[in-house]
């Protein structure tokens, strides 16, 4: 009876070695499982610095704006756009103008609020959302306008390219940015940036046909620019009745 109390007594012994022993090896796989799992890198919430790249295009769109606005304002022409050139007829076309300002200042003002997002706002989420609506928008204006002269108007101008240009670049730049908010639902938020855009860009449009304000109707282009041509070089009409 003894002899079967000690084996009883050895056998619950092996049995709880066993058990310890199975329990360390599981924690000795389980470490290096653990030293395996690398933590992801924290974006911080602020820039550091002003984002240079949207600030330097920016700042090149506002220059090239200013310069259309105010020779516009002063009753002049842009370098390289001699009276009755592609280029003046575009300027000098219903598109040319907006709610009674120039087409080129309200560019300007894009420009000034894209530099003053890259500039001036470190929040990184409210710095990309700003910047990439703003440039979204200015971004389909800019397509809209070069369709308008290549297919409307049939003449192109070489400062509304520049600015084309200009603003492609940075709506690019404002998209490859997106990284700065990974958890960001970018589907859904360019789709409601978008509805915005759309809104307002044809907004803009029901305005040039004239729908708002019937002196920025249809137009012909080129009858205005020979119309203007004629008129400075001080032409007069000769004709004969009988």
């Amino acid at each position: 009876m003894r002899g079967n109390k000690l084996g009883k007594k050895d056998k619950k012994q092996k049995e709880a070695l066993n058990k310890s022993s199975v329990v360390e090896e599981t924690q000795i796989q389980e470490e290096p499982a653990k030293k395996k799992k690398f933590k992801k890198p924290q974006i911080p919430k602020y820039l550091d610095k002003p984002n240079w790249t949207l600030t330097g295009l920016a700042a090149a769109g506002m220059i090239l704006t200013a310069y259309l606005s105010l020779i516009h304002w002063f009753g002049q022409k842009p370098l390289l756009c001699n009276e009755g050139s592609t280029c003046s007829i575009v300027q000098g076309s219903r598109w040319g103008t907006f709610l009674l300002l120039p087409t080129a200042f309200w560019g300007f003002l894009t420009y000034t609020a894209l530099a003053f997002i890259g500039f001036k706002i470190r929040n990184r989420a409210s710095h990309w959302k700003a910047a990439w609506t703003v440039s979204l928008i200015g971004f389909a204006y800019s397509i809209y306008l070069v369709s308008i002269s290549i297919f409307v108007i049939k003449a192109t101008c070489i400062y509304c390219l520049a600015s084309f240009s200009i603003m492609t670049i940075i709506f690019i730049v404002m998209t490859s940015q997106r990284s700065w908010l990974p958890n960001l639902n970018f589907a859904s938020w360019a789709r409601q940036a978008a509805i915005v855009a759309v809104i307002i860009i044809g907004g803009m449009h029901l305005h040039y046909s004239g729908i708002f304000y019937s002196g920025a109707g249809p137009e012909k282009p080129y009858l205005q620019g020979l119309v203007a041509h004629l008129v400075k070089e001080d032409a007069k009409m000769y004709g004969a009745f009988w």
